[in-house]
């Protein structure tokens, strides 16, 4: 068989192959968000017993070292020469331990107490987020270095997005519909603890192929990215001056902090979603499996929509306005449930109302989420005319921490917010008393509005139109033939 020549970097359109092979190993990501964000409290505080505050520690603690692997991994990506290029080989060494420690994450051993049980899943959580680290992080960075152009950028994370949200929706679907039935006697399967073993195996594996096939599908990629000018061994100082001009950008800060808020709503909303669901709306698991199904509508529409909008409206604009909308239609339905403006749980017109919900809310987040992603790309050219340097890996450092914050900020919240209400453990539905049911929508809506807020403040002070980045490609065409 020939193989495929690499593609030229500025290539304003690439290959559906380029993009796909690219775009396949964010199933690793949808498959891990899915976990975290909307299983793993859940499992250790429901299922195992785990407070809500302790589970919450964890999460957050995992989510700090993150906040060092992360900017780490970048700047040694950014700068590693190899002849596997600078990305590939981190992501390479990602995938065996990434699958071996979500396996172990959620098969603690029996009898190992409180304590034992926060040590166990604190370890795994940090081995889950660093490994994964290794190929977020560097794939993340290529992005930007596919391709130059402004709304070509946008459909290249467009494919990300596509393969994490299939990844992660059909995850969530064999979750509930093969692992979490229940069983003969009646247990609800979402509280069983020996249903989350095979649960994580399938997860382990999913994951695991979606990066080698990732990885050796974009092999032949190499030698059309960018490679350092030099080579430069590791020194602290030196990574703590790239960390400060990376940061000196205020497009890229502001974009940072307002995703970060962001993230942190959306995991904050995706870690309650299971309680809300099970114990708020009273659903069973085959409902929300339902749900889940026409999550694949907001997919259509969010992907399908993202580069049209952002080129006719700009990306800035398109995120600053449907954040706008989410702050107010995002809790809407519990608001209303809280004022009793919707008919009981139960009555038929309650889950096709939450479906209508939850898909125009998913859309607009899947929309928000590519245009920060292809903003981002476009911030590093930013800092190559001010630096002089492509760092297109502590770029995507910053952003992959927002991200990951959705399970650890947002489940620490969450898990803190769950024994601030006292909300009962190892419960089944019908025996939440309604003053709890209350609390838990009182503590989500407004703790969700506030982190919207605060995320459309810092997106809009970011200011990189895409008139100003034309203008700053032809400076940087200019500044290389004059080499």
């Amino acid at each position: 068989m020939t193989p495929h020549p690499p593609e030229p970097r500025t290539a304003a359109r690439l290959s559906r192959l380029t993009r796909a092979t690219y775009g396949f190993g964010s199933v690793s990501e949808g498959i891990k968000i899915a976990a975290f964000n909307t299983f793993l409290l859940f499992y250790f505080n429901q299922v195992l017993g785990l407070s809500g505050t302790l589970s919450g520690i964890a999460i957050f603690l995992a989510l700090c070292v993150d906040a060092a692997t992360d900017p780490l991994v970048g700047s040694l990506s950014d700068n590693l020469h190899h002849r596997y290029g600078r990305r590939h080989p981190f992501m390479y060494a990602s995938a065996l331990p990434l699958g071996v420690s979500f396996w172990l994450l959620f098969t603690p051993p029996d009898g190992i107490g409180e304590y034992g049980l926060f040590a166990w899943f604190l370890t795994f959580a940090v081995l889950v987020r660093a490994s994964y680290t290794l190929y977020s992080i560097p794939s993340n960075a290529m992005s930007a270095e596919l391709t130059e152009d402004y709304d070509e950028r946008t459909t290249l994370v467009t494919w990300r997005w596509l393969f994490a949200m299939l990844g992660g929706g059909i995850f969530s679907q064999v979750a509930y519909r093969v692992f979490f039935v229940s069983t003969e006697a009646g247990v609800d399967g979402r509280l069983n603890a020996d249903a989350y073993s095979n649960f994580a195996v399938s997860g382990a594996l999913a994951m695991a192929l979606a990066i080698v096939a990732c990885t050796a599908g974009t092999h032949r990629l190499i030698p059309s990215l960018h490679t350092p000018p030099v080579a430069s061994p590791f020194s602290l100082r030196r990574f703590k001056t790239e960390f400060t001009e990376v940061f000196g950008n205020r497009s890229y800060r502001m974009l940072v902090i307002g995703s970060l808020f962001s993230s942190v709503a959306g995991g904050f909303t995706g870690v309650v979603g299971l309680y809300v669901n099970t114990y708020f709306w009273d659903l069973s698991a085959v409902e929300i499996a339902n749900l889940g199904i026409f999550m694949i509508i907001a997919v259509v529409l969010g992907l399908g929509l993202a580069r049209p909008v952002t080129s006719a409206f700009g990306k800035r604009r398109v995120a600053v306005a449907l954040s706008t909308f989410g702050i107010f239609f995002g809790p809407l339905l519990i608001y209303l449930r809280l004022l009793d403006l919707l008919p009981p749980n139960g009555h038929p017109a309650i889950l096709p109302l939450i479906i209508i919900h939850a898909v125009i809310i998913a859309t607009v987040v899947i929309i928000i989420g590519i245009a920060i992603g292809s903003m981002i790309a476009d911030s590093v050219d930013e800092n190559e005319l001010v630096t002089g340097k492509r760092q297109e890996g502590l770029f995507a450092s910053a952003i992959a921490f927002t991200t990951k914050a959705t399970s650890g900020i947002g489940g620490l919240l969450a898990g803190t917010a769950l024994d601030l209400i006292e909300f009962p453990t190892q419960a089944a539905s019908a025996s939440v008393p309604p003053e709890k049911l209350f609390a838990l929508g009182f503590a989500v809506g407004p703790v969700e509005m506030l982190l919207y807020l605060l995320s459309l403040f810092f997106l809009r002070n970011y200011r990189l139109t895409r008139a100003r980045h034309t203008e700053i490609l032809q400076e940087l065409a200019e500044r290389k033939r004059s080499e």
